[in-house]
């Protein structure tokens, strides 16, 4: 269970990492007057594929990081058969 936590806190991390470097990229890259209007081409598109991308992992690692928590915190206070003494 330590893994799976370690894991989505993990996931978590990262894609709140890429979200905050792909709005500051756009932010120098608008401050700079470059053009984000025309999406010919990889260079315009990549920010938007990895910040979206991010916008939904984020939620979803949350939500897995809350139940695995959760779990672990429902089966730490579980009583304990009498054969695991």
């Amino acid at each position: 269970m330590k893994r799976w936590i370690i894991a989505a806190a993990s996931t978590l991390g990262l894609s709140i990492a890429a979200l905050v470097g792909v709005v500051a990229y756009t932010a120098i890259g608008r401050a700079r007057g470059e053009n984000w209007s025309s999406l010919n081409g990889p260079e315009p598109v990549w920010p938007a594929v990895v910040g979206y991308g991010a916008m939904y992992v984020i939620p979803i690692s949350a939500l897995v990081l809350v139940a695995l928590v959760v779990g672990a915190i429902v089966r730490a206070y579980m009583p304990r058969s009498a054969d695991r003494t």
